[in-house]
């Protein structure tokens, strides 16, 4: 019997999958603490982006890569965040007008369940950092990554 060879297969994950983290910024490279200050910058998401602004701040100049990367992570996911809600307002609201408030009942729940998305992925970030696994956001990630 002979075997007939197919088309090379993809990498593993696929042609969208993200390249990996280099060494410096994998968890397993990580300390304890460090690993601990990235679960708190994920965390301090929950109040906003000052959280994790002030965190920035404060830690800027002595933390390492690693915790930089999330810190710049969290920070900006939270920025992403605002720009996302006040965009889906403005068009809520435009579309409230146009059609006497029928857009805006459409978009409210919405808009609710993408704020609970972010919220669980806020956490489910703090979680797998904290956990030892690596863990970056879809499209914020490999962007703080080329910052570094």
């Amino acid at each position: 019997m002979t075997s007939v060879q197919g088309p090379s297969q993809p990498a593993a994950g696929g042609p969208f999958a993200p390249s990996p983290l280099p060494p410096e910024l994998q968890t397993a490279n990580a300390t304890k603490d460090d690993r601990s200050m990235a679960m708190i910058a994920h965390l301090l998401g929950l109040v906003g982006f000052i959280g994790p602004l002030v965190l920035f701040l404060v830690k800027k100049d002595t933390a390492s890569k690693f915790l930089l990367f999330h810190m710049k992570q969290s920070l900006f996911y939270q920025v992403g965040l605002i720009l996302l809600f006040i965009a889906m307002g403005v068009m809520a609201g435009i579309g409230s007008l146009v059609t006497l408030g029928i857009i805006g009942c459409v978009l409210m729940p919405i808009v609710m369940l993408v704020w609970i998305g972010a919220i669980v992925y806020l956490i489910y970030g703090a979680v797998q950092v904290n956990g030892g696994k690596d863990f970056e956001y879809y499209y914020i990630g490999p962007w703080v990554r080329k910052s570094l």
